[in-house]
């Protein structure tokens, strides 16, 4: 039986989704790294606390909960096109008003309006590219999506920041870094508006599975697929426990992950001797991309789930070593005083940046492609209430990360960061246990068969 992956004009369609997906992501990436490449430049330029710019950067978080929540509602009532590309316009939108603030509220409100496009975004990419996808190249075609560009988006805020700080003067270049977060977004803003309905939402959920509108993309064999006539709150409650698993797992992994690569462009490097941006694309180059690089060519090969846990096993290494580092360096064979990480210095300085990029790789290879790649929810979700539920997805994570963000600095002086790490190696660990007990591998199998959809209405062995 022919599938997706089989048809010539479905491939190249595919490849134009990952292109137009992909681009979205990047500029959510730009924009959520170029704050910690500007962090002390904002502090004095608007004179703000480092309270304040810790809220500033929550709100982005706030924003995207609520984007998140709309905007998956949205994508399942009216449909996946007509909210697509306008995550991006409030994006742009956001970006280029930070160019112009005045002081916190400006920027406060700036941020907020950029984070509820980034939470649509955050919606509507995995599950349009997940509904675009075969079983065969599901998995790598998601991570291309959104891993890889992702990287790509914290390279180009590096290669930003460099360029403007040489060019520009101080007072001006963090502004420009900020604002030119809206240029990724500009380009494809057009392309989103013309990518048409997937095939799944048209089948399940309007029952025009035979339209002549979806005969270029959809090979003959899927064109009877027959409308989901199960009641919308239903499925949705149905769902809720996969939701309840999957965001979960995102939580436990953005609680170290974010604070972690916020801690290194700045701590690390400086002990180095490296600025912000020279750590940037070390990090990403030597660790990042070649683990993402790692994860695409296997995800679809030995599953997510084996993926996840072996990278968690590398995540809680690299963190305990770290933990060691900073609360008892001795026991490391480090002949110095339990300090800051700021205090590191030779030997201490070159470990901990071994261990950061060996955590860095090993979370990438798994836990940040498939978990922080939010490919979780999308895969195991029913059409019907697929969007909703990777709405529902993003406002818990984002609420509960935004409001650990914005206290992070009070939890890091209560308890010091060696301790932090050592929490955030627990956290590894439990996910390993939280990701084979609660979730389903979702390798080699259609999207039919995880949601269980199959079971139910008409189905073909679509992807």
């Amino acid at each position: 039986m022919e599938t997706l992956s089989g048809s010539a004009k479905l491939i190249h369609f595919q490849i134009r989704s990952v292109i137009v997906s992909g681009i979205g992501v990047f500029s959510d990436s730009y924009n959520l790294y170029a704050i910690s490449l500007v962090y002390f430049s904002i502090l004095n330029f608007l004179n703000l606390s480092s309270s304040q710019l810790s809220f500033i950067t929550g709100s982005t978080y706030f924003g995207a909960a609520a984007g998140g929540l709309l905007f998956g509602i949205t994508a399942d009532k009216v449909g996946r096109k007509p909210a697509y590309g306008i995550d991006l316009l409030l994006i742009f939108i956001g970006s280029i008003a930070q160019f112009f603030v005045t002081g916190f509220i400006w920027l406060l409100m700036a941020r907020l309006l950029m984070g509820f496009g980034i939470g649509g975004d955050l919606v509507m990419s995995p599950v349009i590219m997940a509904e675009n996808s075969s079983r065969t190249n599901r998995g790598k075609l998601m991570a291309i999506s959104f891993s890889v560009m992702y990287l790509f988006g914290a390279v180009l805020s590096a290669m930003v920041d460099q360029i403007s700080s040489y060019f520009l003067p101080a007072s001006t270049a963090w502004r420009f870094v900020l604002g030119f977060g809206a240029v990724p977004s500009l380009f494809v803003i057009y392309y989103r508006r013309k990518i048409p309905e997937t095939y799944r939402f048209s089948a399940r959920v309007r029952g025009l599975a035979k339209h002549r509108a979806y005969e270029e993309i959809v090979p003959d064999n899927a064109r009877t697929m027959e409308k989901d006539k199960v009641h919308y709150w239903k499925r949705l409650g149905e769902a809720l426990p996969v939701v309840i698993a999957g965001s979960s797992l995102w939580v436990l992994y953005d609680a170290y992950s974010s604070t972690f690569t916020f801690y290194g462009p700045i701590t690390i490097a400086q002990n180095l001797g490296l600025t912000p941006v020279a750590f940037t694309y070390a990090a990403v180059f030597l660790a990042g991309l070649p683990g993402t690089l790692l994860s695409v060519y296997l995800l679809d090969k030995l599953g997510r789930k084996t993926l996840v846990t072996y990278g968690y096993i590398g995540v809680s290494v690299a963190l305990l070593l770290y933990s060691i580092l900073l609360l008892d360096p001795k026991l490391l064979g480090i002949g110095m005083n339990t300090g800051a990480a700021s205090n590191l210095v030779g030997t201490g300085a070159l470990l901990g940046f071994t261990f950061y990029m060996f955590n860095y790789f090993s979370s990438s290879v798994g836990p940040a492609t498939v978990i922080g790649g939010t490919m979780v929810v999308p895969e195991l979700i029913p059409t019907k209430v697929r969007a909703t539920a990777q709405g529902l997805n993003v406002f818990i994570d984002r609420m509960i990360y935004g409001l650990a963000i914005a206290s992070f600095p009070q939890f890091l002086s209560s308890i010091g960061l060696g301790k932090v790490f050592f929490i955030y190696a627990a956290i590894a660990f439990v996910s390993i246990i939280l990701i084979q007990i609660a979730i389903t591998e979702a390798k080699g199998k259609s999207l039919e068969e995880l949601s269980k959809e199959n079971r139910e209405i008409g189905t073909t062995d679509l992807t």
